[in-house]
């Protein structure tokens, strides 16, 4: 019997291999392709897009009034607006001259953005600085308002903030309008964040002075820390 038992195997594993080599069998190939592809960080400000309340020609605004005006010509606001930059120019300005200028930042991207930071700089030769107040008004395209220090009338801010504060009014108003209309703090795409940035000059400004102020926003991605 051990001998037996024995060839039985032995036959039986070449029987399974026979069968193997006798029939033919179907095959299916299933592939996993993956396709990856990178969005746009592209946060700009609106090319050429700027309202300007008194521009070269215009009779100036009356302070704190500003649908009443002067009969005259004399400071001149200037607003030149590019990709990555906002020109504002006040010219031949006085105690208690005011103006406001309207632009607007969009994101163009496909990546939600959120403000990573403001900066301000002065170039102030002449003391000019401490007799400029400023006020802002912030919202995302046709949304809530929100003021910095205060509202005047329509979408123009009262200007009697010192411009010392510029840079923290600037990412106050920014991050309460983005989380006021989207309920997070960021800008999303094709979404436009406007803003109407006032200047008042007070009295007891020197004379024949100059002031340059930089403002940098700095914008990111929505999931940086």
């Amino acid at each position: 019997m051990p001998g037996k038992l024995g060839y039985i195997v032995i036959s039986l594993v070449i029987a399974m291999g026979g069968i193997n080599l006798v029939f033919a069998a179907w095959e299916e190939n299933l592939d996993i392709v993956g396709t990856m592809q990178t969005g746009e960080f592209r946060v700009e400000f609106i090319e050429g897009y700027c309202i300007n309340y008194d521009p070269p020609g215009s009779e100036d605004l009356k302070y704190n009034k500003p649908t009443e005006t002067w009969p005259f010509d004399v400071g001149t606001t200037k607003c030149d607006v590019e990709k990555n930059e906002v020109t504002i120019t006040l010219e031949n300005t006085y105690p208690c001259y005011q103006t406001f200028v309207r632009f607007r930042t969009k994101n163009y991207g496909t990546i939600p953005a959120k403000l990573k930071n403001v900066t301000v700089t002065f170039t102030d030769p002449d003391g000019l600085k401490d007799y400029v107040e400023f006020g802002v008004c912030v919202y995302v395209n046709n949304g809530p308002n929100y003021y910095y220090p205060g509202m005047l009338a329509g979408t123009h801010p009262r200007t009697d903030a010192p411009v010392d504060e510029l840079e923290t009014g600037l990412k106050d108003t920014i991050n309460r309008a983005l989380s006021g209309t989207n309920g997070y703090s960021y800008l999303l795409p094709n979404q436009e964040l406007w803003y109407d940035l006032g200047f008042h000059i007070k009295d007891g400004a020197p004379q024949n002075a100059n002031l340059t102020i930089t403002i940098e926003t700095i914008w990111t991605q929505f999931n940086v820390q």
